[in-house]
């Protein structure tokens, strides 16, 4: 049950990291140029792309995974029994496999990161038909559609040409580019491969929730690096059940947090974890490898997303031992990681003393994922801040800054109102913005209307030109509003003794029970 619930975890959270799908439609907006927008995973898929019907597609999956991955699940449950019993996994290993990479049969990619299999997005941008417009340039007009899967180094030379398409359609010398999560890969490689076109065909490029530098909790799940912490199964569980929407019921919501907490003062969270991390260990080498190369792990553009600090453990974690057998695939690898993510930095800042400024957006204060280590540090759910910030300096979540970190600041004018951020170390500390509550997946109008702002002022607005919008920003899911962030003042709750979350349990339980037996 718990490797179960675990595999779960890992497919959901890749999931997560692939989106980049707006939850509202951007209104028109006249701009100065024509805006092409970027996205993660938005283009459906399609087990052959010159067939693209409903009943052809081939990313279902991600309508419903839980429930899939349940169903495939269930089965396996029998060999994991026998394998803690005979202390061997292997058989376990391989029933896992086989229920879950046939699920993926249709989308994954061959040796070589190609789609062999004829599969792919309906129409690329090179075939799509565009709006020919001359003025009012909205977010969705000229978006560019690819097959995601693919390396960002073989969608590059596709952008390169959706870009002076896009010119030549509307007559404009520029146009702006959005890159919205793995959609900032894309550009990213374009701006490096074609650095003296985009110098002279971009006028400014926003980085939204960029993955460019990668993101930590990709690189753990593929270099093996995973661990459950229990402090942080609690942090995450009662987050999740105080905010979220795990548990409709508030009543039982609050009894599971209770209880989960209950079990963590005595230790019982803390047993259950290091028994999981005891069976990882045991079946992680054998398993995980495997179940990446049947799925996610063969999608290049995914491999984009291991950022430097887990990249070569990655590689051999992944493909030791079969170099030859996948040369092509770790070539597209190596191409990107060497060619554009090391020295990603460097091609930025050269790019904005060319006259090609970036605003980038950067999400925070949600908790992460509890099975790596790095689970701790801010994140949106999914983006850790260091990474898509270019840099900031945060503290973890659920604390600030030390007292010593922050006075010795020769200048805090770039510190958040919460102490939980620094942005003085951002490769842009002028035009990097952070939005405190609200998780990876939601592009609420509230910053859409911020990036209109960003494209009308041709990349030239900073944190300090418009008090509406300084560089840290709250939001607010009941109204889609944002607004200032200010000093927090400091609660100091008292601590609640283990008698009295006893007796909140008992009454919560009792509360609970009470509903059900009026349903009935």
């Amino acid at each position: 049950m718990i490797m179960k619930k675990l595999i779960s975890f890992l497919l959901v959270t890749v999931m997560l990291l692939s989106l980049g799908v707006p939850a509202v439609s951007a209104a028109q907006t006249d701009t100065e140029y024509p805006i092409i927008y970027v996205t993660g995973t938005r283009s459906k898929l399609y087990a052959d792309k010159n067939n693209p019907s409903e009943s052809n597609r081939v990313w279902k999956i991600g309508v419903d995974i839980g429930a899939t991955v349940k169903e495939a699940l269930a089965p396996c449950l029998k060999e994991l029994a026998l394998g803690i019993v005979r202390d061997d996994y292997d058989a376990y290993c391989d029933e896992l496999v086989n229920a879950v990479v046939p699920l993926f049969e249709k989308v994954v990619l061959d040796k070589n990161g190609e789609a062999s299999n004829g599969s792919g997005v309906e129409k690329e941008s090179a075939v799509r038909s565009y709006p020919t417009k001359h003025s009012g340039y909205g977010l969705w007009d000229y978006n560019f559609v690819y097959d995601w899967r693919l390396s960002p180094m073989d969608i590059c030379h596709q952008l390169k040409n959706h870009i002076d398409r896009v010119k030549a359609i509307t007559g404009e010398e520029k146009v702006v580019l959005i890159g919205r999560c793995m959609g900032a890969n894309m550009i990213s490689a374009y701006f490096t491969e074609y650095y003296d076109h985009a110098k002279q065909s971009i006028d400014n490029i926003v980085m939204y929730e960029p993955s460019s530098l990668g993101l930590d909790i990709l690189g753990a799940i593929y270099s093996g690096q995973l661990s459950l912490d229990d402090e942080r199964v609690d942090e995450f569980l009662n987050y999740y059940l105080t905010h979220g929407d795990l548990i409709e019921d508030e009543t039982t919501a609050e009894l599971i947090a209770v209880l989960v907490s209950i079990l963590q003062e005595i230790r019982a969270l803390g047993i259950a974890t290091e028994l999981v991390n005891k069976l990882l260990e045991k079946v992680k080498d054998n398993l995980i490898p495997r179940l990446l190369l049947g799925t996610f792990g063969s999608f290049p553009s995914y491999w984009s997303m291991v950022g430097e600090e887990y990249y070569e453990d990655a590689m051999e974690f992944v493909f030791g031992g079969k170099e030859e057998e996948y040369k092509g695939f770790i070539e597209k690898n190596n191409d990107w990681h060497y060619n554009v993510m090391k020295k990603l930095p460097e091609t930025m800042k050269a790019l904005e003393k060319d006259g090609v400024p970036f605003s980038v957006l950067v999400k925070y204060n949600i908790p992460s994922y509890p099975f790596y280590e790095n689970a701790k540090q801010q994140t949106d759910m999914v983006s850790d801040v260091y990474h898509v910030s270019f840099y900031a300096t945060s503290a973890n979540f659920g604390e600030t800054l030390s007292d010593s970190y922050i006075n010795g600041l020769s200048d805090k004018k770039y510190l958040s109102p919460d102490k939980v951020i620094d942005a003085s170390t951002c490769l842009f500390p002028d035009s990097t913005w952070f939005f405190k509550n609200i998780s990876h997946d939601p592009f609420p109008e509230s910053i859409n209307r911020l990036i209109r702002l960003f494209i009308a002022s041709n990349g030239s607005l900073t944190v300090f030109d418009n008090e509406n919008y300084p560089q840290y920003l709250e939001y607010h899911a009941e109204n889609d509003t944002l607004t200032p962030l200010t000093a927090q003042d400091e609660v100091k709750e008292e601590k609640e003794s283990f008698f009295d979350k006893l007796v909140r349990f008992f009454k919560l339980l009792f509360e609970t029970l009470g509903k059900l037996f009026k349903q009935k």
